[in-house]
């Protein structure tokens, strides 16, 4: 039997205070096979930070719109580029 597979994802916007964390968090689950992080246009720096908390594993991929989309088109662009 083989290992599940998750894609955990990430919709942000102005997260660069916590997003470190939430990707810290689905990284240490044994059957993440990948985080997809959504930068929805923040203003901040969430896509910086993002890319900054990846573990080196390959795992983590960050996307950034350039126009405020809304939680469920951040959510169907992750599933768009998803790979597990």
């Amino acid at each position: 039997m083989t290992e599940p597979e998750v894609c955990v994802i990430i919709a942000a916007r102005n997260a660069a205070r916590t997003i470190a964390v939430a990707i810290a968090s689905a990284l240490r689950e044994p059957e993440v096979a990948e985080v997809v992080v959504v930068d929805d246009a923040s203003t901040d720096d969430t896509a910086k930070v993002a890319r900054a908390a990846d573990d080196g594993s390959g795992r983590v991929s960050v996307i950034r719109l350039d126009v405020n989309g809304g939680p469920s088109f951040a959510r169907n662009a992750a599933i768009a580029s998803s790979k597990s």
